[in-house]
Formats: structure tokens, sequence, C-alpha cells
């Protein structure tokens, strides 16, 4: 059923001449929520403006309280535009936080593919999450959003005086938010209940202003508006026969949630106000990728009303100056001081203070304050940040006030890989983890791991920084790991083993912040091998213990579907008899991956893998190095083949599916080949070019909630050939 694009219905004003010119009556602008139908605010915004329409109060809900804080600010509508259509607003509809924000060890444990879910794991119970997103990304871009008002604590001393709505969760009252941080307020106005965590501002919690006041007419003429102009973008409702997906149940929920309230508050509308109701059809609340969308048909109905304004414009001269005075802006405030405020009992304030950049005696600098915001949410641990410019002793400074997640500290979460050859040969492994976090003040963290499946892994590590904040750590580490192993020689299946690993260990290094780290340290490893089947061709018993040095370099966008950045990771490792160790030995190895070039969608991408061991006794030693499956010689099956050495080299491209609406779905689709060259060698004396195979594969991913995933046609040198279904496992990640 498809309804009208655009209903537009006016009450317009009767004044005299006289009564015009003995006072201006002041007006009120007030804007409903809508999510992604409210960008049609914008097209009124441009109304106004082209009809010289001065607007004295603002008053809005949700994202109409976020397209009235930005014109309240002093921004023009072309200004709010782009403000708005610069932030990645689908992104705000998840809760990971950018990769170049986390820390390097966080990026590390991607190979695992934990979902995210942060359930919290108290001594009786497992707690969950406010809501089904955090909102941080959300908290994120209204900060950036609202950087150019941080100094004001007043809303009443923005150009022109504004007003949030919100709902006290606890009472189910409108709360009319006027002070404090505008992004705060903001967020409050926007938490959408059970999508995004409620807000919390003084002791109380705040959900989405729409639940209570979708249209708060009457907290305009609070603010002493003679006169309204109220603009709804709420959607109307579906029917039956319409509720067809989760998103149109998901909006038809939001509207039955506003519409009685926005009714109640049409109601108090007189004839001297306008109602402008402008129904984007086919746009559905989180609908963002279709905002340009909800403006053109804002424009499109105001076009057909051209004097819907006339009885609210002002001469030219009083416009301008009035235009003048509120799109006047203050330079950034240059910092005497920089505070962090916590009330979380378990994250150190001083740990948060050695994450940012922004120092006193420099300008707020907006994208490095943006930076360091992206840094404190990366900690995992903080669920709330209001950012505030304050006076103090007549100084100016900055202000953090941090808020941890209620639900912690400690955290639970799920994951699961696969990668199968649809031969036979397949790994499917469930994966989880707890987290216990700031189990002392300097920020240590526990964290105990468990694989069940192709491979049962239990590895317990503690992670210790030296000090606040500090870029030195010290962990120790236990671990015990059961898996099958099959060797093949040309392709068939000559021996297999189920074997344990036993090891402990301990290691001290240093961070680069969130790009890499480096440490050094040594394990005690005893391995032992138990035949399954076929001949004798593993020890039955192995010490595998050593000393290594590790460092590593990440600043790849993503792991699954990288654009740019680079990973470099490196190891040294010195098995020692004094140790333990079977055999005096050394290895290394090498993995490196780079994206070569992107643009529009299509990435080209090299990656080239060494496994190395400095040994000539190898009778006993363990296969260390093993490949096949996809991109890793991908005619063969996941790690068909081993050996004591290996080498790859590969190139690899991709293009994104709907980059450009090529095909009509947000999930990012790709389709990509793989070129591969490589071996693995028994004996260091058969590393020659001429003894490695060439192959490659042809490829469909996607980018998916579960993780990356692929399905690949697979074909080696020598006729060797493989289809492969792998998610959770993304190329870049390696055992």
């Amino acid at each position: 059923m498809f309804r009208p694009v655009p209903v537009v219905i006016a009450f317009l004003m009767t004044l005299s001449i006289t009564e015009i010119v003995s006072a201006r009556e002041k007006t009120g602008l007030v804007l409903s929520g809508g999510g992604a139908r409210g960008f049609a605010h914008v097209a009124v915004l441009e109304a106004l403006e082209a009809n010289q329409v001065q607007i004295d109060y603002i008053a809005g809900t949700s994202m109409g309280a976020v397209v009235g804080a930005l014109y309240a600010s002093g921004l023009s509508a072309a200004e709010v535009r782009e403000k708005l259509l610069s932030v990645d607003w689908n992104s705000t509809l998840q809760d990971v936080t950018d990769r170049n924000e986390r820390s390097f060890r966080n990026k590390s444990f991607e190979g695992r593919n934990f979902l995210g879910l942060d359930l919290g794991v108290g001594p009786e119970s497992v707690r969950l999450p406010l809501a089904a997103l955090r909102g941080q990304k959300l908290a994120l871009a209204l900060n950036e959003l609202m950087l150019e008002t941080a100094t004001v604590s007043d809303f009443d001393a923005l150009p022109v005086p504004f007003r949030a709505m919100a709902t006290d969760l606890a009472t189910g009252d409108a709360v009319v938010l006027g002070r404090g941080s505008l992004a705060t307020a903001l967020r409050a106005s926007m938490a959408v209940p059970v999508v995004y965590s409620p807000v919390g501002i003084d002791g109380r919690l705040y959900v989405d202003g729409g639940v209570a006041n979708n249209l708060p007419i009457d907290v305009a003429r609070d603010m002493g508006a003679d006169r309204v102009i109220a603009v709804d973008t709420s959607s109307l409702r579906y029917s039956t026969n319409e509720l067809t997906s989760v998103v149109t149940v998901v909006d038809q929920l939001t509207n039955l949630l506003t519409r009685r309230n926005t009714e109640a508050q049409v109601e108090k509308l007189t004839a001297k106000d306008l109602l402008i109701e402008i129904f984007p059809e086919g746009i559905a609340t989180a609908e963002f990728n279709k905002a340009e969308n909800a403006l053109a048909l804002g424009r499109e109905s105001l076009s057909a009303v051209p004097d819907i304004f006339s009885s609210f414009a002002v001469d030219s001269e009083n416009y301008a100056k009035w235009n003048n005075n509120r799109s006047d802006r203050d330079e950034p405030p240059t910092l005497a001081f920089v505070e962090v405020i916590s009330d979380a009992p378990r994250t150190s304030s001083k740990t948060i203070a050695n994450r940012l950049t922004v120092r006193p005696g420099q300008p707020l600098d907006n994208e490095r304050l943006k930076s360091d915001l992206g840094k404190i949410y990366a900690l995992e641990t903080i669920d709330q940040v209001e950012v505030s410019v304050v006076e103090k002793d007549d100084q100016v400074g900055l202000s953090l006030e941090t808020k941890e997640k209620a639900w912690g500290p400690d955290y639970l979460d799920f994951g699961f890989t696969l990668e199968d050859s649809l031969d036979g040969r397949a790994s499917y492994n469930l994966n989880g983890v707890i987290r216990a976090t700031n189990i002392n003040p300097l920020g240590g963290e526990w964290r105990t791991e468990l694989t069940l499946g192709d491979k049962t892994r239990v590895t317990s590590e503690l992670y210790q920084p030296i000090d606040y904040g500090s870029d030195w750590f010290a962990t120790a580490v236990i671990g015990f790991l059961r898996e099958d192993r099959a060797l093949y020689e040309q392709g068939t299946l000559t021996s297999s083993y189920a074997t344990e690993t036993r090891e402990f260990g301990f290691d001290a290094g240093y961070s680069l912040d969130t790009r890499g780290e480096f440490r050094i340290g040594f394990r005690q490893a005893k391995i032992k091998n138990y035949k399954l089947l076929g001949a004798e061709s593993l020890s039955a018993q192995v010490d595998d213990s050593r000393y290594f040095a590790r460092a590593g370099f990440d600043t790849l966008d993503s792991l699954g579907f990288p654009t740019q950045g680079v990973r470099v990771l490196g190891e040294y490792s010195i098995y020692d008899a004094t140790l333990g160790a079977t055999r005096q030995y050394d290895g290394v190895t090498l993995d490196i991956l780079y994206p070569l070039y992107h643009h529009t969608g299509t990435t080209v991408l090299g990656q080239g893998y060494l496994g190395y061991l400095f040994e000539t006794a190898v009778a006993d030693v363990t296969p260390r190095y093993s490949l096949g499956g996809f991109t890793r010689l991908s005619g063969y099956s996941p790690n068909e083949i081993s050996g004591r050495h290996a080498g790859l080299v590969s190139l690899m491209g991709y293009q994104r599916l709907n980059e450009h609406a090529i095909v009509p779905i947000d999930q990012p689709l790709f389709i990509g080949f793989s070129l591969e060259a490589g071996n693995v060698f028994q004996d260091r004396d058969d590393l020659r070019w001429d003894k490695t195979l060439s192959g490659g594969s042809l490829f469909i991913g996607a980018d998916t909630a579960v993780g990356p995933g692929y399905l690949s046609f697979g074909r080696t040198e020598g006729g060797r050939q493989s289809v492969t279904l792998s998610v959770g496992r993304p190329f870049a990640e390696r055992d």
C-alpha cells in the first residue's frame, strides 16, 4: 500500500497590521523525532532561511533534537545538512569500536571471532546489558557534532535557546533537558528503549523523549514562545498487510509509543501556530541510508505551499542582524587544565587520563578529542563519557566525566569458527571467554578462554600494566590444547594423532598504543602425541620449551576485508635444552598483510608468510607449520600439508558489490580472487623456488554480524582442488 508522500497542514496566524508593528511575537520551533525521517527537518530550516523567519526558541526530540541543537548552536541550514550527512549513522547501530581505536592486544583476539555479546558475570547470575546496543558509536558521533558547543552548560546561552526532550525510565515522565552536556542530552533524547542503553544524568536513567513527548509544543511555550512552528515527521501507522519484516515491526512499535502523545500536543495548537506534517513514506526509522531521500521529500512537501511562512517573516534588516549574531562563533578555547571525573570504581581516572592526547596549554582540538574518546571507549569498561568545557578559578579547561558499565566489571562472550572443505575435512569450534577487568587499580585483567569442537583449548592469562595507563606490561599464561593432527603425503592420509599440549609461561613487553607491541618471555611446553591411525611419524613426547621475542604492528581497518593499513607479525624462538626442550634449535615466523590498492570498492591485497626452523637434526622435531585451505594454497584442504618450514606469498583482489548500490542491500558483499605460491618443506635444503606450488581461488564473501564469511573454489598446481566454506576465519588470520 502506498500513501501520498507529503501532507502539509497549516494553521495560519491572523494578526492585524498594528499588532505586528507594535510588538514582534516570539517564535518557537518544535521538531519531532522520527529517526532517518527526521532529516526532513533540514528542509524546514532551509525554508525558514529562505523566508527570513527569525527563530527565538527551539525544542526537539530525538533526531529533531539533534537537528534543532545544531541550528541553535549557530549553524546555517546548509551547515546542518553537511554536518548530519558527514556522520555514518548506520555505524551508530553497531557497538563495534573502530578497529584502529582498539588496543593491539584486543586486536590479537579477533581470530577467535567473539560476537561482542558483552554479558555481565556476577557471583550468582549472568547480567544482561541494559539494551541491545551500548550506544558508544552514537555517543562518539554526537560528541563530534557538538564539540563546537562544548563550552556551553546552559542551553539558554546558545545563540538560540534550546531544549531536548527525554523520558525518565523509572517514572515514564517527560523530562526537559536544558543544562549540562549538550551531546549527553541529545544522546538521552535518542536512546530508543531496548535498542540503545539508557543515559545516566544526575542519578536518573533517561531514554528517548518520544516515549513521553515526541512533539514538545508545550515546552516551547514554557520557554517564552508566543507562537509555534511545529514539524512532525512521525510515520503513519502500518496496516496489517504492511507488517512484513522486522524493520516495519520495530517501526510500528516506535509509532505506537509516540503517536498518542504527539496527537495530545497537536491539540494545544492555536490559530496563531503552524503545524507541518511531513511523512516520508517508505523510510523506516533506522533506514539512515535513505536520509537524503527524506530531505528531498521534505523539500518537495514545502515547495507545494510556498507562502506557508509568510506570516512569520521579518524584514530583511532585522533578519540579517539576528542571523549575524546567531552565527557569530568563538575560537576554540586554550585549555588551562584537563580533568577526568570518574564514578567508575574499578577504572582509575589516572588510567583514563593517560590515554588523552588533549593537553593543557593547547587549543581544544576537536579531531584529537574525538580520537581520545574512541580510545576511552576501547577500554571496553566505560559506558558513557560526558565532555564539557568548564571554568574554574577564572580558567577554562576540559572536563571528562566517565561512567562504568553497570553490568560489569566481569564479562562473558561467545563465538564460533568453522572451516569446511566440503569433502569430510572440517574444523568446527565454539569459543567462550570470561574477562575479569580492572582486578586492581592499575587496570589488570584476567582472561580465560575455552574452545570446544575440533580443538579443545583452555587458556588463562593474567595481564598486568606496570603503572596507571602504562604502555609497559607483564603477563602470566597457562594453557592446555588437544587437537587431532592428520599427516598427508601427496594428498593421501598416512597417519593421524591426538596431540596434547600443556604450557605455562611469563613475558613482559611494551605497547605501541593501538598500533603494535613488543614482548619477550618464555614458555614451558610439553607435547604428547597419541597415534590414532597409520605409521609412527611423530615422537610420543616432545618438550617444546622456549624463549621468544615477539613483535607486532597492526593498523588494518578490518581483518576480514581490509582496505588500508598494514599488519606485520614476527616471532623469534629459541628452543632451549636448559628449559627442558627435547632439541636445541631456533625458529622464526613472519606474517605480513598489506593492502596495495583501494579505490571505489576495489581492493588489492598482498600477503607473505614464512615459517623457518634453524636446525639440522630434524628427525624428532614436530612439524611446526601447515598450509592448505582458503588463500593458504586453496586447492588443499585446511592444514592438509605440514612441515618444519613453510613459505607462502599471495595476491588477492576483491570488489565490494554494494559499494554504490550495485546490489540493493546494506550487508557488505564481496567477490574476489587470490593467486598463491608456496609450499611446506621437511628439509631446509628443499627451500627453492622450483619446489613451490602455485594456485589460486575465486570466492564470494560477506562481512556479517557473526564474522567474515567466505565460500571459495580453489585449485592448486597438480590438479588439487577444493570448495571451502569458512566463517570467522579471515584470510588474514592464522593459528
